[in-house]
């Protein structure tokens, strides 16, 4: 049996007036210092309106949090009713401090007022009560990484079985399990010679039975599915989902009406529980509520409390099509190969939700990936695909515009540490000294990109320097510009092979390049992802690129929006949702703008969703005239107004923020002023420049 680190996710221990709130699985420590001694005792986790993993209770006065928490203050309904971020006082009532660390922590202070103070000016926030009062901790891991480990054989039966046990991750089968931070992570699977799925591990109990074949092409569709309704996987005739309350839901047998008819339920009850949870543990005015609630025949916080098929008896009465324009798209689809190899990867792209296919042979010992991605940023224009439009995995050379999955991709993410915007270390290497010249000037004229802290370019390396760059863990983007050929990198003195590498930059690029095979050796030395690209770039693209990534931005976001697809076919390898910065926004906001006169420009927007936030996220528009509602992240091309350059400008100087105009990338180190978007803006009017742009096409006419 492999046991991770199930065995207590949440640890309480005290250090003088110090309670250390211990995250065994996330393997960090989270202070809350009081006025006295904590003596703590066990606790209801029921005393809390959200879920958590172990409480404790003690009597305290005052209570100081570190200052890289974020705190907000909510009544004893769960109300919001402050963000702590300056000093305030609160009159006598029962509250609750929601804390954002690296673990969540809640704090439940019964009747008492509440004076609050240091925030932005001290390196704690301090609340000191009115009177003592027997606060209760309860803490919840993060649970960003698997918690155990189910060892399958080769045996679609027993893999179904491990199936029935993906959703014991998640804390609740409410609808606020549509939240990403209510969904842990899977146990992990891998092959082996029996089924062994650790004892605390359970399939949950909610009423609810997915029946499959008996093969891996069927067990593997179902999946993802089955992980976010917490159903139990059973093996049967005919495919169908059974519900305790007696009913059955038939499902076709052919497979690619099966896998299209799953993903049209996933998609179909996963957005309904957002709408059902509108009124739960985060209160929220949704714009998507507004546009469908009226279609619907039922009231969706009434659904709240109902049991689980209860609430899938009304969802199978909505018409798929009428929730579908205002679904956020799949951050990652997947097409694995019907091999048992592929079971690995179930865990990890049930996490992020995907629906996934399943194409291409069954031989084990085939020569191709066992699974490949899509994602909505990339664009297959090679035509490589089934008649559904599915890439297929068998194709040689790998589709372009896909992404290859491995496990070991993911694995990667969970180990890792993800270096912070503004601390990236950037490494080129060319063996052209223009080339060189020209990539020096791309990162640094007219200074450099804000995210990079470090950059170098390296022309005409040899064998021991391109070594030390491919084997360094530290460096955050390799660029290689050097040729390489059958999957062998020539430096000046001699050739390096990847495979012979023990580490990997977190991101490495490479030119001239479509085999994958590569890009996988770079992962399996334990990096993050690479970017393939058959031909070479020029210094405007490669700056963008380099902008994108080094802020932040998700792997197929960067690719898409930095232009290069039209300039190269490109392959990546790892999740397209990927970032190799972290930024700590949920999402990035995308804008295209078309320009109508030179200080007016239509506006298209969207947002993508790293790996590290998921679906099912909220978010609220900077400016109340494109959306003063709140509404679900991850969309992409949704109509605007038009703005006038100062706004376009403020949108581009936001954190979280991609702007386009008339198809060209702005990046906030090469755009001062509004006088230089009216500049750019003018050009393409006067047919300077083509504003041609894939990713917003579709209102450019």
């Amino acid at each position: 049996m492999t046991d991770d680190s199930i065995d207590g996710r949440i640890g309480f221990e005290t250090d003088g007036r110090t309670l250390r709130i211990r995250d065994a699985l996330e393997g960090e420590e989270f202070p809350l210092r009081f006025d006295r001694e904590p003596q703590p005792q066990s606790a209801l986790p029921g005393l809390f309106h959200v879920p958590v993993d172990r409480a404790v209770s003690f009597e305290a006065e005052s209570i100081s949090i570190p200052s890289y928490a974020s705190v907000i203050l909510r009544d004893a309904d769960g109300e919001h009713v402050a963000r702590l971020d300056d000093s305030m006082d609160f009159a006598r009532a029962t509250y609750f401090l929601d804390i954002s660390g690296v673990t969540k922590a809640l704090v439940r202070i019964p009747n008492v007022s509440i004076s609050a103070t240091g925030m932005a000016d001290s390196e704690a926030v301090n609340l000191t009560f009115d009177r003592p009062a027997t606060v209760t901790i309860g803490a919840r891991s993060l649970h960003t990484r698997p918690e155990a480990t189910i060892t399958v054989p080769n045996d679609p039966t027993a893999l179904a079985e491990a199936v029935s046990v993906l959703g014991s991750s998640i804390k609740e089968f409410t609808p606020e399990r549509s939240w990403p931070t209510l969904r842990g992570y899977p146990p992990r699977i891998q092959n082996g010679d029996e089924l062994d799925i650790p004892s605390p591990l359970v399939a949950p109990d909610t009423g609810v039975e997915v029946v499959v074949r008996p093969t891996y092409a069927d067990v593997y569709r179902f999946s993802t599915l089955a992980y976010y309704l917490g159903a139990r996987v059973v093996i049967g005739d005919a495919p169908a989902i059974r519900l305790d309350n007696g009913y059955v839901e038939p499902l076709p047998t052919e497979g690619v009406a099966l896998e299209e008819r799953t993903e049209e339920l996933l998609r179909t009850w996963f957005f309904l529980d957002t709408l059902v949870r509108t009124n739960g543990y985060v209160k929220s005015d949704r714009y998507e509520y507004e546009q469908v609630g009226s279609e619907l025949s039922f009231y969706p916080p009434n659904l709240a409390d109902k049991s689980m098929s209860k609430r899938l008896m009304e969802y199978l009465e909505v018409d798929p099509e009428t929730i579908a324009p205002y679904t956020p798209e799949w951050p990652t689809e997947a097409v694995l190969r019907p091999v048992p190899e592929a079971a690995e990867l179930l865990p990890h792209l049930a996490h992020v939700l995907a629906p996934i296919r399943v194409r291409g042979s069954a031989d084990p010992t085939a020569d191709a990936p066992i699974a490949l991605a899509t994602s909505p940023w990339l664009s297959r224009d090679d035509g490589t695909s089934d008649s559904s439009g599915i890439p297929m995995p068998d194709d040689t050379p790998v589709p372009a515009g896909t992404a290859v999955l491995t496990p070991d991709s993911y694995e990667n993410r969970v180990t890792r540490t993800i270096t912070a915007r503004g601390e990236v270390r950037v490494v080129t290497l060319t063996d052209s000294a223009e080339r060189a010249e020209e990539f020096r000037r791309a990162l640094s004229d007219p200074e450099v990109l804000g995210g990079i802290d470090s950059w170098e370019v390296i022309g005409d390396p040899d064998a021991e320097t391109v070594t030390s760059i491919f084997s360094d863990p530290e460096i955050d983007i390799a660029y290689c510009a050097l040729p390489i050929e059958d999957g062998q990198i020539a430096a000046t003195n001699g050739i390096i092979s990847i495979d012979d590498l023990r580490f990997s930059p977190a991101l490495v690029m490479f030119e001239g390049l479509a085999d994958p095979a590569v890009g996988v050796s770079a992962i399996d030395n334990g990096g993050l992802s690479s970017i393939l690209m058959e031909g070479t770039l020029d210094p405007e693209l490669f700056r963008s690129l380099m902008g994108l990534l080094s802020s932040g931005v998700s792997m197929a976001a960067s690719v898409a929006m930095s232009g290069i697809e039209g300039a190269t076919q490109t392959r990546v390898v790892g999740d397209p949702g990927v970032e190799t910065v972290s930024h700590g926004s949920l999402s990035t906001q995308i804008f295209c703008g078309w320009s109508e006169n030179p200080t007016s420009h239509r506006i298209e927007r969207g947002s993508v969703l790293p790996l590290s936030a998921r679906i099912g996220s909220e978010q609220k528009q900077l400016f109340n005239e494109f959306q003063p509602m709140d509404e679900l992240s991850g969309k992409v091309n949704v109509n605007g107004p038009a703005i006038d350059s100062s706004d376009l400008l403020a949108l581009l100087n936001q954190g979280d923020s991609i702007v386009r105009l008339n198809g060209q990338l702005l990046l906030p180190e090469d755009v001062e002023t509004e006088a230089d978007i009216e500049d750019l803006a003018r050009r393409c009017l006067s047919g300077d420049s083509e504003p041609v742009d894939r990713i917003c096409e579709s209102r450019s006419e």
